[in-house]
């Protein structure tokens, strides 16, 4: 050991990390001339010490369907080197107890009052020593749970609406799904409290995300969304079409209000719409908050937090969860920490744990980034509170995520109309026995003398009454959606029918504002170590304003302007910040001290706030994250952009659940942007296609735009108009590759000075042609080329940039009298616009690539030979 410690002494990290944590732990550096400290007796009790406060956990009696006694080897007297005989012997403390000296007996009993009994604390080797001291003075020598009497009482009370409204509406509403939360009814004083002890911290606004089960206690008993809406719901007294946001499943709706806590102070509260996959709503609830931070600007991320309610499968199950953990320190995304509750009904619709995991806890995901869990048992409200508490603290300090494993029950099937004695007999047959969490609290405080069981029967007695009070006006009433901030932030925005959608609209911008954009942009700090390369880069680009503006250039010019026009920009996306082509440098690297400068934040002192990110290398979260950002935030540009269009089908749940249907499910707007790189160049099956077919596929009820623009000028009067006008609708592009530096793929700057996107491009050349070849996207190039090489100038090239919604009227007028009308794409024929747009164009013919289980061939010369078939066949 002393060779050991030497070593240690001279490099800390030249020893294993257990005995670099065991010298720190006996703090050598100020005792090493104390023998006692080396002594057999206070080593040896040191070891059980920190025995407990990793295992201990393992003894606690936290689930309410086990109540037998644990049993964890790792604790076992043997093991920590203590013999049974020395139980009544007197050993050093090293302060633990309080005293210098106790019986083995008494230490042991010390340590398991704290990380044996009510809650099992995981917290120790996390890589964060200071945490660990953090915790261990606030649970040792002994951790109290003490409330005042009202206190206990507010918990009762909870507890009573909990359970009132559940067996209300199984009553009432006899076999309708609610995903009831009887089983885990101490969910409900916990987020209570949680928001209550974060605004004694001065937080002031709360974003969950939470799965169906519980969610309408939730909605009533938190957010106090009205009962008798939820009745209405219930009644399902709302037509599909009685108003914007009804065309999805009670148990999925959100809601947002304003609260006030115990303590009298106002909280806005915010419960994200969620679909039916379980933990696809985390990243958007995250990119909630993350705006909201902006919006109120919370740069310590100390005003704004998320708790997100996971199901105990869902949580270890779903590897979104992974993605979304992954968020917690990374500057563009992290929240500050995010505070987990894990409702651990110990089943997973018929699942159980050891079917569906391979770890102890449904939580174990947490150990692998640094973040403490508590172990609770839904029996035991005070505990649950205790732990709420301290889940606010250690996140406000820490700023990591938190996690709290409520160990409770499903007192039902998966919903109300399952049988779940089918697979689950013995574990049902415990569950019919127990008495309600309401009723063993109830009993508690009797006992206690906290409370007359007159007081509870009343309580009983109100709920009732107000429930039933809201039914009968809930079948009188009128149907009408609840009022709620929500809309607040999206009053001035229209959601207009096709023909406004489709209305010419101005994005052009002076010649004076784009030249102060290039100049911006090509500006170099004097003490900047720009690449030589960029140097020159710039200077091009810079130049472009008097010729030929590049497709790279005309997102400059986008970006900056808005910018300059005080409309806020977030990118993010995989390799965003240089352009996975290099083709933006939006954000530049010092070559000798690798420090970063993104030139678009420093274009004026007055322009509005710039956020350039790469994003980590996930989809589904990733893209999630930014949705749920404009959730929040409707005046910004924000964009998400894919490495390669091909690797959208790793965020489909995002795009599918709520990109795609948010507007018709549950009215909420969104103005996302989706880069999507597109183009058929030989890469073969994975870097050819963004799917087009599929976007268009969902499309319905103006629902999203699908564009497939052509040139830099179309590009930036997309992204100007997406950002300017009154209209907020999910925006698809498909950008390009190869046409980032082909020569014909330019635009004058007169193109950004005046007009606005276009819908459909005509032919200006050829006025009279034998064939019209229709398309949509890079193949236009190609066309392009072909007739030129061919001298073919009685074929016309019409180019549909926006595919949906389709401007009917602008592609009627663009079509000259021509009975050889051909549909031309890149992509095989099942794939790309074609099934889409022939429904449109009844008389054409399809021109193409033949259909294909794959997107394209990963030969480059097959991929030729492809190519120059069907533009002989265009041209035949």
């Amino acid at each position: 050991m002393e060779e050991l410690y030497a070593k240690y002494s001279k490099d800390p990290a030249s020893v294993d990390p257990s005995w670099r944590h065991f010298f720190e732990g006996m703090d050598f550096m100020s005792s090493v001339l104390n023998k006692e400290e080396f002594s057999d007796r206070s080593l040896r009790i040191f070891s059980l010490i920190q025995a407990y406060r990793r295992h201990g956990h393992l003894l606690a009696k936290v689930n309410p369907l086990d109540p037998r006694e644990q049993v964890a080897p790792e604790l076992a007297l043997e093991k920590l080197g203590f013999e049974a005989s020395e139980l009544g012997q007197m050993f050093p403390t090293r302060s633990f107890c309080g005293k210098e000296e106790a019986t083995l007996q008494e230490i042991i009993d010390g340590l398991r009052q704290i990380y044996s009994s009510r809650i099992g604390f995981e917290y120790m080797d996390l890589d964060n020593e200071e945490m660990e001291k953090w915790m261990q003075e606030r649970l040792e020598p002994r951790t109290r749970i003490e409330l005042s009497i009202e206190e206990k009482r507010m918990i009762l009370e909870h507890l009573y609406k909990s359970e009132v409204l559940e067996t209300f509406l199984h009553t009432k509403y006899v076999g309708q799904k609610r995903f009831s939360l009887e089983g885990g009814e101490t969910l409900i004083p916990l987020l209570a409290e949680i928001i209550h002890w974060g605004a004694e911290q001065e937080m002031e606004e709360f974003i969950l995300g939470m799965a169906h089960r519980g969610r309408l206690n939730v909605l009533a008993n938190l957010l106090n969304k009205p009962y008798s809406v939820i009745f209405q719901e219930f009644e399902d007294s709302f037509l599909p079409r009685q108003f914007e946001g009804s065309g999805d499943v009670k148990y999925h709706k959100g809601f947002s209000s304003e609260s006030k806590t115990r303590g009298g102070r106002d909280v806005h509260l915010h419960l994200a719409a969620n679909s039916s996959c379980l933990e696809s709503v985390d990243p958007v609830a995250l990119g909630m908050t993350r705006a909201s931070q902006v919006l109120r600007g919370d740069e310590e991320r100390k005003k704004v937090g998320a708790i997100l309610v996971h199901g105990d499968a869902s949580l270890s199950g779903q590897g979104v969860v992974y993605e979304v953990l992954e968020f917690m320190r990374l500057p563009g995304y992290s929240t500050g920490g995010t505070i987990h509750i894990a409702v651990n009904n110990q089943i997973g619709f018929t699942t159980l744990p050891e079917e569906g995991r391979s770890t102890r806890y449904c939580t174990d995901i947490a150990k692998a980034f640094g973040c403490p869990v508590f172990h609770v048992n839904a029996e035991d409200p005070e505990s649950c509170l205790f732990v709420g508490r301290l889940a606010v603290e250690l996140r406000l300090r820490f700023k990591c995520d938190v996690f709290i494993d409520l160990n409770c029950y499903r007192k039902y099937g998966h919903n109300e109309g399952d049988e779940p004695a089918y697979t689950q007999p013995l574990h049902y047959r415990l569950i019919r026995e127990k008495k309600t969490i309401r009723q063993l609290y109830s009993e508690q405080l009797t006992r206690e003398g906290s409370l007359e069981q007159q007081l509870a029967n009343e309580l009983e007695e109100k709920f009732r009454g107000e429930l039933g009070l809201s039914l009968e006006r809930a079948k009188k009433e009128e149907p009408h959606p609840p009022e709620e901030r929500y809309g607040s932030k999206w009053k001035d925005f229209q959601q207009p029918s096709a023909d406004v959608l489709l209305k010419p609209f101005d994005s052009s911008a002076k010649a004076e504002l784009l030249r102060e954009v290039a100049k911006g942009y090509a500006r170099v700090p004097a003490d900047f170590h720009l690449h030589p390369k960029l140097q020159k880069w710039l200077q091009d680009r810079l130049a472009m304003l008097g010729g030929s503006i590049d497709w790279g250039m005309g997102e400059c010019l986008a970006f900056g302007s808005l910018l300059l026009q005080n409309i806020p920009l977030r990118l993010a996306g995989q390799d965003s910040c240089r352009g996975t082509f290099s083709q933006r440098h939006a954000v530049w690297i010092d070559q000798e001290n690798g420090s970063s400068y993104c030139p678009f934040a420093h274009f004026s002192e007055k322009q509005a706030r710039c956020d350039i990110y790469n994003s980590p290398l996930s989809e589904f979260a990733s893209l999630a994250f930014e949705y749920g950002y404009t959730w929040i935030h409707p005046n910004a540009l924000v964009c998400w952009e894919a490495q390669f269009g091909d690797f959208d089908i790793g965020a489909q749940i995002a795009i599918d659940h709520y990109i795609t249907t948010a507007e018709q499910k549950w009215a909420r707007y969104s103005s996302l942007v989706l880069l999507l790189p597109h183009g058929y160049e030989g890469q073969g099956p994975e870097h050819s296609s963004a799917r087009i077919e599929r976007f268009l596929q969902l499309t319905a009820n103006n629902n999203i735009q699908v564009v497939n623009p052509t040139t830099p000028a179309q590009y930036f009067h997309l992204l100007r108009r997406q950002a300017l006008r009154p209209i907020k609708k999910p925006l698809i592009v498909f950008t390009p590759k190869s046409l980032l530096r082909l020569p014909a793929c330019t635009s004058p700057l007169s193109a950004f000075t005046s007009g606005g996107f276009e819908e459909v491009i005509g032919d200006s050349v050829v006025k009279n042609p034998s064939r019209v070849l229709l398309c949509s996207g890079k193949v236009y190039y190609d066309l392009l080329a072909e007739r030129e090489a061919r001298k073919r100038n009685d074929i016309a090239i019409i180019r549909i940039e926006q595919l949906y919604p389709l401007h009917e009227a602008k592609l009627k007028a663009a079509l000259p009298s021509c009975n050889d009308i051909c549909w031309v794409q890149e992509e095989p024929e099942n794939m790309g616009a074609w099934e889409f747009i022939r429904d449109f164009l009844p008389s054409a013919r399809y021109v193409g690539r033949a259909r294909s289980s794959v997107t394209a061939t990963g030969s480059f010369k097959q991929h030729k030979e492809e190519l120059n078939h069907f533009l002989q066949e265009a041209f035949q």
